[in-house]
């Protein structure tokens, strides 16, 4: 297959070396705050990525670790969820939501607020001024597939991969229409497994263990057939995992259920991933170290 037209590549890229630790961003909309708190923890706690790769909101917090893999840049981006209610991303209130469903277009909403968010978190401009490498994906309208992005221009794959349908609208690369990668592959692990990881901590937002309401109306059912078929695929992942890798899939800690547009609870989402991220961290490191073997004694 010819590589693509213009400076977007989408390959595996350059594998990197035995021993990776990579960390995999999920989607989730605006539960993306909880990755923050995880990412402190992470942090926190020295363990550093060799790799990051993320879908949807998990592209942007991605790209942001991946930028700076410190704990400057989490207060960064805490600093930047609690500014994001205020950048008009997904506003709500606007117009009634049958109203919406029925307006013409593709989307309710524009990318403006989105595209903001991201130039106010990231300064690099490619993939290639990242100090960690980094890869996201976004799904190809026509042909019906995943396409990942890891080098080139970064703000418009970040854009694509966070194209909620019907909420923002596709974006255009090289020619190309792309949606938002959670239709896809919301959480990547095969990608970091395809990559060469073999320690991955995956930080998911929790959407899969939480019980979905009853469908009351055909919307709600469209939207409950995306959601199985999203989580069939995370459990099939997770269960054919290669035996030489290791993951850790994070807690959210007890998050509430939110509307797709509520930003007002960012703080509290942080908070709450970062306690029970830190906990579960601090078990898993004390039952590793119990499980090591122990070093001989010196002879007398």
């Amino acid at each position: 297959m010819n590589p693509p037209r213009g400076a977007w590549h989408h390959r595996l890229g350059r594998r990197p070396t035995a021993g990776t630790t990579a960390f995999v961003l999920s989607g989730g909309g605006n539960m993306g705050a909880l990755q923050v708190g995880m990412l402190r923890a992470l942090v926190e706690r020295r363990i550093r990525p060799d790799l990051v790769v993320g879908c949807s909101v998990g592209a942007l917090n991605g790209a942001a670790i991946a930028a700076e893999p410190s704990l400057a840049m989490v207060d960064r981006l805490h600093r930047m969820w609690l500014e994001v209610e205020h950048r008009r991303v997904l506003p709500g209130g606007l117009l009634p939501t049958t109203v919406q469903l029925a307006r013409r277009g593709q989307a309710v909403h524009s990318n403006a607020g989105l595209r903001s968010v991201i130039d106010g978190v990231l300064e690099p401009r490619t993939f290639e001024e990242l100090a960690v490498p980094f890869q996201c994906v976004a799904t190809d309208i026509a042909a019906a597939r995943e396409v990942w992005f890891s080098t080139g221009p970064l703000v418009e794959p970040i854009i694509a991969s966070a194209a909620l349908p019907g909420l923002l609208p596709p974006v255009e690369i090289d020619g190309v229409c792309y949606m938002d990668g959670a239709v896809v592959n919301d959480v990547p692990l095969t990608r970091a497994v395809d990559l060469g990881a073999t320690r991955i901590y995956v930080l998911q937002t929790g959407t899969f263990d939480r019980p979905r309401p009853e469908p009351r109306r055909p919307f709600d059912m469209a939207l409950q057939a995306y959601w199985i078929g999203r989580r069939a695929r995370f459990k099939r992942d997770v269960a054919t995992l290669p035996a030489h890798v290791t993951a850790t899939i994070l807690p959210t800690g007890e998050a509430p259920a939110l509307r797709f547009n509520d930003l007002t609870q960012s703080a509290a989402l942080m908070e709450l991933a970062h306690v029970a991220a830190g906990h579960h961290l601090d078990r898993e490191a004390a039952e590793e170290e119990l499980a090591a073997p122990s070093a001989p004694s010196p002879a007398s």
